[in-house]
């Protein structure tokens, strides 16, 4: 009987170190991937507009309810609770609406379409900061940050990336 128990003992063991590796691969599979829809994607990508065609419409308004497309240049490396986008040759900062989503950290070169708000920010010394060390800016990089920043923004009720 002792011998049973042993073996059942042992297989268990098993069962579990080879289950772990399972789950070890598909996380990594996971983290790789980043294609995907995040937060409200419900939708249509084709009504996107041209970025500069959004940077227009910013001239009369001070914000824009819009669909619009872009490369993706960068991403938070802490959560991906923000990214970078190229739009008509000017970088725009995108944040993702009450935190409710994030993109995968390795976002940066990919297309991404995303639906909500685009404003001029001022952004503080301490956000910028913030920001800064999300993407592993060297020290004395963020130690230059000492002035306020006016920025274009976009908060996003959510991003499609291909």
């Amino acid at each position: 009987m002792k011998k049973i128990y042993i073996i059942m003992l042992a297989t268990a063991f098993l069962a579990a170190c080879s289950s772990n590796t399972t789950s070890t691969e598909e996380t990594t599979e996971t983290e790789a991937t980043v294609a995907g829809n995040y937060g409200d994607t419900d939708w249509d990508a084709s009504e996107a507009i041209t970025a500069a065609q959004m940077l227009d419409s910013l001239r009369v308004k001070d914000s824009v309810y819009t669909t619009v497309s872009g490369n993706i240049t960068a991403a938070c490396q802490a959560k991906g609770c923000w990214m970078n986008m190229d739009v008509a040759g000017k970088e725009m900062m995108v944040k993702f609406k009450d935190y409710g989503f994030f993109v995968p950290k390795n976002s940066a070169d990919h297309f991404g379409t995303m639906r909500g708000w685009a404003y001029m920010e001022t952004v503080s010394v301490a956000e910028q900061k913030e920001i800064a060390r999300d993407a592993n800016f060297e020290q004395i990089d963020i130690d230059e940050i000492k002035e306020p920043q006016e920025k274009l923004t976009f908060m996003a009720d959510g991003v499609i990336i291909k």
